[in-house]
């Protein structure tokens, strides 16, 4: 009981805890393994031998940005130097190093939220860390975690120019992180678009100058390459979604489909592939692709056992988490429109408007790339919402703690067992 008396202590133990499972997991996969390993292989292989961009020809990854990829080109000319044998191993070890960063931000963001109460600010970052795309994601060669790390600082960094009064160095600080995710990932612009909403909404006139630094100190750090992507290809924001076009578009049970008894026995490929819910609850929750179990190609029992069990209790968090997110997020974003949210509602309106913006802009990319076996259904491509929702959780399951003993038994229990269960799936992860 000492221990959480002391929730810095907590916060630090998580944050070590997610690095430290993070690396092992990468060195057990290897950088060709996990989500499109072998296509960013590829494009940092060409960027460290010719100092250029790939083409289309040498790998499908030709148009993601390069940030993430000149980054990991530098480290292995680090590594290398020091005596290394020419690993990208390094720069895995840097997804990591944002997975704990991650968890750092999110334990601010919920500080923000709630100043003084520093246990449930532990509890957050303990929560995000628990969430296992963050995990999994920390331990690839793959710019989604270094995203997702700039997008949440860009979230926090809004928050606390709203706390500040919009000022104009803290506009010039946001627009410089979102270039620089910008430069990392195309769907940056998703949360660029978010966070001017958000500040348009809530600081309106106030926050014209705010908002128009913030646009020269993102057009400065990423115009170049934006223009470009434009030069080249007619499209700042090219990306490889034209492949495998189902003709006609996705069917009807693409949107519809949920087999709740797939989900509880068998959560992972090749069961309801192309079927977005059921797909990216699995991918989420448990590991659909397999990327931390050797893509199903040969799984023990125990694997599958807790691939199940996450499965299940995710199926009990997901409910727990939105209508968190849209109790808290609605009724901040109304408090905002009348000019009256606190701190504190303003947030979770930040929160409401970024997922709101993201999940929009995930499903119109899939209406619009209907890709054949539901390679786009990735729960990756949302990382930098883990925060979000681990807060909005919390919140909600604040407000059942207080409802009364049976809400705390509840609460209690799914604590317990996810704690057993994801112990359980890191376990039998990154078979050797």
């Amino acid at each position: 009981m000492a221990v959480l008396n002391r929730p810095g202590w907590i916060v630090f133990a998580v944050v070590l805890a997610t690095a430290a499972i993070a690396a092992i997991g990468a060195h057990r996969l290897g950088a060709a393994g996990g989500y499109d390993g072998s296509a960013f292989v590829r494009y940092a292989d060409v960027l460290h031998d010719t100092g250029g961009l790939p083409t289309k020809a040498e790998t499908y990854e030709y148009a993601s940005p390069p940030a993430y990829l000149w980054e990991a080109v530098q480290l292995r000319r680090v590594a290398g130097a020091l005596g290394s044998h020419g690993s990208w191993l390094p720069a895995q070890l840097l997804s990591a190093l944002w997975a704990a960063g991650l968890v750092v931000l999110c334990w601010l963001l919920a500080r923000e939220l709630w100043p003084g109460h520093e246990l449930l600010a532990a509890g957050a970052a303990a929560l995000t860390a628990a969430i296992p795309i963050v995990i999994r994601l920390g331990t690839m060669f793959h710019p989604e975690m270094q995203l997702a790390f700039l997008a949440a600082l860009a979230l926090l960094l809004s928050l606390r120019a709203r706390r500040r009064g919009w000022q104009l160095v803290d506009g010039i600080a946001l627009g410089a992180v979102l270039g620089l995710a910008a430069l990392t990932r195309q769907t940056a612009v998703v949360v660029v678009l978010a966070l001017a909403i958000f500040a348009a909404a809530d600081g309106r006139r106030h926050a014209l100058r705010f908002l128009g630094a913030g646009a020269v100190a993102l057009l400065l750090v990423t115009g170049a390459w934006w223009g470009w992507q434009t030069y080249v290809y007619g499209n700042p924001l090219q990306s490889n979604l034209d492949r495998y076009i189902i003709p006609g578009g996705q069917p009807r049970s693409f949107y519809v489909s949920a087999p709740l008894r797939a989900l509880v026995v068998h959560p992972y490929r090749p069961d309801f592939a192309g079927q977005l819910w059921p797909q990216f609850h699995a991918d989420l929750w448990s590991d659909w692709f397999g990327g931390q179990h050797a893509f199903w190609a040969d799984p023990t029992g125990a694997a599958t056992l807790f691939a199940s069990t996450q499965s299940v209790l995710g199926l009990l968090a997901t409910p727990l988490a939105l209508g968190g997110l849209l109790a808290f997020g609605g009724a901040g974003a109304a408090r905002m429109l009348r000019g009256r949210a606190t701190q504190r509602e303003a947030g979770f309106a930040a929160f409401l408007i970024l997922a709101a913006v993201a999940w929009v802009a995930f499903v119109v990319q899939l209406v619009r790339f209907p890709q054949a076996g539901g390679d786009p259904i990735k729960a990756s491509y949302m990382l930098f919402l883990a925060p979000v929702f681990a807060i909005s959780g919390l919140a909600a399951a604040r407000w059942l703690w207080r409802r009364g003993r049976g809400w705390r038994w509840a609460l209690s229990a799914w604590v317990v067992l996810y704690a057993v269960s994801y112990a359980g799936f890191l376990a039998t992860s990154w078979p050797r």
